[in-house]
């Protein structure tokens, strides 16, 4: 059960009125005994080129989603019902299994994840369609290939490259993507100064009508589009 200590951004929208605790995601047994297995098979693994940091090597649990994070990611798709969700980085496919969890559960939509690491799409690819097969993943950044996604989009994750610019690049190229009351969920929000101050510009922007922090490990941000 996820309990959330929140600091707010800007209180407004769908999500001022969330509830105090989450739910444990479905098959979220599951979704942990998969990340471990392939955490014990796979080891240290290197980062794409695109991250300029070539002697930087992480296992799947080093950059995985915490399982009270994934329990919050199930719990928003089987609320808002989206048939739009969007991965900006899939990791070793620990996010898409829980966002693939609530999809599945609901028994309709669809998870756009994109990967830039190809070693890390294979392992990511494998472990979300042991969930569901309600998924595309595509090896390539988003920014590549936006008009493969169908819009509008109702959830949206990302997870990428963690600076100010990155950030801000897929913030301009989402907004007009989203549906109205659509959600942004962006991960290491602390990750740096430029991400932080990334993630602050956006709460406090117009374009959002309510923005959060969960504060049990200060690393996950959550905005609700106009």
């Amino acid at each position: 059960m996820f309990t959330r200590s929140l600091k707010w951004i800007t209180r407004g929208g769908w999500i001022a009125d969330m509830p105090s605790r989450f739910p444990p995601a479905p098959h979220k047994d599951r979704i942990e005994a998969i990340l471990a297995a392939n955490h014990e098979q796979l080891g240290p693994q290197a980062l794409a080129p695109e991250y300029d940091m070539p002697e930087a090597k992480f296992t799947p649990r080093d950059v995985s989603s915490p399982p009270f994070q994934g329990d919050l990611y199930a719990w928003l798709v089987m609320q808002r019902k989206p048939q739009t969700v969007v991965e900006f980085g899939s990791g070793f496919g620990v996010s898409g299994m829980y966002f693939g969890a609530g999809i599945e559960s609901n028994g309709t939509g669809h998870l756009y994840s994109f990967e830039i690491n190809d070693s890390w799409a294979a392992v990511a690819e494998r472990s979300i369609a042991q969930l569901t097969q309600r998924f595309t993943l595509t090896r390539g950044a988003f920014e590549e290939h936006v008009t493969e996604v169908p819009g509008p989009i109702d959830i949206a994750f990302v997870d990428g490259i963690h600076t100010y610019d990155f950030v801000m690049q897929q913030w301009e190229i989402l907004k007009p993507l989203m549906s109205p009351g659509g959600l942004v969920l962006f991960d290491d929000i602390t990750y740096g100064q430029g991400m932080h101050e990334a993630w602050l510009e956006i709460g406090r922007s117009d374009d959002v009508v309510g923005a959060v922090e969960f504060r049990r490990n200060n690393r996950l941000g959550l905005a609700e589009c106009r």
